[in-house]
């Protein structure tokens, strides 16, 4: 009989798997098996039962009956419009941010933010899914500074595709430099307090992403999306 006493819980469990789908341990279209993660994880089959059904409610997974479980496709239509709303969004963040005063209250906070950016892309490895939270800190000080906290979490609610889409980026493009200088271009044309100018920035750079990953959707990994 198992010993299951130094076992992690059920939620810790959930917790592990969904990491590891979002950051791409478990890769897209890639079959997971009951048996195995109690196995790996020596744990019985309720509480990976559990997990698997918490995951599939939020899309994490597709459990085929009769067949098996398997991480979720990306949709890359669904990735296109959080996008596109996601610049629209925080466009509206800047304006305000420019309208009420706080261009340099934020300005200081971007930069202290950039600092752990430049410190990480001149380590000798980058983690992509610690420049991937640095970076969505970058974003998500605009969204504080409007105290709309709150809207960026429904925009990270969208991770299932988005999350995993943006690791897909840093990781095969490793383009830590270049997402870099595009997060100083919003910075200075932030401290411009020029709007036609972040606009674009902005844009360009939350669209970026698309246009330098499409190789690599329709070659390599065309595979992990729908």
């Amino acid at each position: 009989m198992n010993n299951y006493s130094n076992h992690i819980n059920g939620e810790d469990l959930y917790n592990k798997l969904k990491t590891d789908i979002l950051t791409l341990k478990l890769k897209p279209g890639q079959m997971i098996s009951e048996n195995e993660i109690a196995n790996e994880y020596n744990v019985s089959r309720t509480p990976v039962k559990t997990a698997f059904l918490r995951l599939k409610g939020e899309k994490y997974i597709e459990i085929v009956p009769q067949i098996g479980s398997f991480v979720t496709l990306l949709d890359m239509k669904y990735i296109r419009d959080v996008i596109y709303m996601r610049a629209i969004l925080e466009m509206e963040m800047i304006n305000n941010i420019i309208d009420n005063g706080q261009t340099q209250a934020v300005v200081k906070l971007l930069e202290e933010n950039m600092s752990k950016q430049y410190e990480l892309i001149n380590s000798d490895s980058i983690n992509p899914s610690a420049f991937y939270e640095i970076d969505s800190t970058f974003h998500y000080i605009l969204f504080e500074a409007n105290k709309r906290e709150k809207m960026m979490d429904i925009i990270q609610d969208c991770q299932v595709y988005y999350t995993r889409f943006r690791i897909l980026d840093t990781a095969t493009t490793e383009r830590y430099p270049e997402l870099y200088n595009e997060h100083e271009v919003i910075l200075s044309a932030l401290k411009q307090e020029d709007k036609v100018l972040l606009r674009k920035a902005v844009f360009d750079h939350l669209h970026g992403n698309l246009q330098k990953l499409t190789p690599v959707i329709e070659g390599k990994y065309k595979d992990y999306f729908v």
